[in-house]
């Protein structure tokens, strides 16, 4: 069983490591000025302090996290063991789910809607990288309700057991949406590859979260080793929190 495991995380390691590009996450504010600075001879002092704050507070939002989703992985794995002597276990998804999710509603981007200036509707028709990091909170909102009602044995239907895996797919999906603004003519070279790095972290993210969507389904649905299924599911949101929690831009 364990090289089971082993096996299909190294496999999963080595497809996070293919190279990609094509598909981008919306990280144009984030990197706010840097196709328009590229046209100008030098950046002031101000601009580069920003783009550098900007930098680091994105990576900190993917940091924060992934460290919740890397305590999802640990919950998953040790639950059928602790599950037993300790029911209260079983709530722990519910609280890792709902707490990144409530901070990247208010928080990911302090500029904007619900505490910033930004309106909604100029999220929704102006800024595509913020509402993508709505979409995100609410896709793991979602998930913290899912299954604080699966535990209140509220969700009983089999078409219910697809929730879950509906949603992390969702997520993943959202990560390939493709930016052409992130290979717009002109982009300063240094940028252009600052992007195509952040590009590729974001596939990566992508083919472990449809993994984890996929290993999900299988698991609750119990047609195909559970036990195996419920253990890769686990591995990979390991996996996945340690790719967030080593983000860079």
């Amino acid at each position: 069983m364990r090289a089971k495991l082993t096996v299909c995380v190294l496999v999963l390691l080595a497809l996070a490591k293919v190279p990609s590009s094509g598909f981008a996450f919306q990280h144009e504010e984030h990197r706010s000025g840097a196709s328009a600075t590229a046209a100008a001879p030098q950046r002031s002092a101000a601009n580069r302090t920003k783009e550098e704050a900007d930098k680091r507070f994105s990576e900190f939002n993917h940091r924060f996290s992934g460290i919740f989703v890397f305590l999802v992985g640990i919950v998953a794995l040790l639950q059928p063991s602790l599950a037993r002597r300790f029911g209260v276990i079983r709530y722990l998804w519910f609280f890792l789910f709902l707490i990144p999710g409530v901070y990247l509603l208010f928080f990911s981007d302090p500029e904007s809607w619900p505490i910033g200036n930004q309106t909604l509707y100029y999220v929704i028709t102006e800024n595509m990288q913020v509402l993508q990091h709505k979409i995100f909170s609410l896709v793991l909102l979602a998930l913290s309700a899912v299954e604080y009602f699966r535990v209140r044995g509220k969700l009983q239907a089999l078409w219910t057991t697809f929730l879950f895996p509906a949603f992390a797919g969702a997520g993943a999906a959202l990560l390939l949406w493709h930016s052409p603004q992130s290979h717009a003519a002109g982009m300063d070279p240094a940028a252009h590859q600052a992007m195509l790095a952040i590009e590729n972290q974001h596939i990566h993210f992508a083919v472990v979260g449809f993994g984890i969507a996929i290993s999900k389904a299988i698991a609750d649905t119990e047609r195909f080793h559970p036990r195996l299924m419920r253990i890769l599911f686990a591995a990979l949101m390991l996996v996945l929190g340690l790719l967030l929690i080593t983000y860079t831009e």
